[in-house]
């Protein structure tokens, strides 16, 4: 276990890519209940117990659909196992150190300071950079393609899954406009 864990450490720090995972449907579905399960705590408190589990199980539904459209377009199907496994296992661990800037940005917001709400927000994009870096590499080795083509790929599945989560669970909330007269 602790070779796997190594393993997803190194594709996040661009040296391997999913092809180095073994092609395990077991590791594949751990995973994968440890990315909803994170979903589910990351939306718990804010959204109560019942949304956050919608939220977990609609997130691990998305994942694996869009990656399978992205290997099946390129008709790489037999790579879904160690790429699925890569973005989930990847997004885990993305998703722990996402935590504490969060925590960092509610306290600023909460009293703690602007300082705090300014320095989580640049370690927040510079976690998202980190994050499309991720992606992209797992594309680019998953579908043999480009670094560049495999970042756009990346930019345009994480702007989709964002919107439909967005669209369903995140809606703002709407007020109502007065005309000024």
């Amino acid at each position: 276990m602790d070779k796997i864990l190594l393993q997803f450490f190194d594709i996040c720090r661009l040296k391997i890519g999913p092809q180095d995972l073994p092609a395990s449907k077991l590791l594949m579905w751990f995973v994968l209940l440890a990315y909803g399960t994170l979903a589910l705590l990351l939306t718990v408190e804010e959204k109560g117990l019942a949304v956050a589990i919608q939220v977990g199980i609609v997130d691990t539904l998305l994942l694996s659909g869009l990656t399978y459209i992205v290997v099946w377009v390129r008709d790489f199907p037999e790579r879904y196992v160690q790429v699925l496994s890569a973005m989930a296992g990847c997004s885990v661990l993305l998703a722990l150190m996402l935590w504490p800037l969060l925590a960092l940005q509610q306290y600023g917001a909460s009293g703690g300071g602007n300082f705090f709400i300014v320095v989580a927000t640049l370690l927040l994009w510079v976690w998202l950079l980190w994050q499309v870096a991720i992606i992209g590499n797992i594309f680019k080795h998953a579908l043999d393609t480009s670094m560049w083509m495999s970042l756009i790929i990346a930019c345009f599945y994480l702007f989709l899954s964002y919107r439909v989560m967005r669209t369903l669970f995140f809606s703002p909330e709407v007020t109502t406009v007065v005309p000024v007269t």
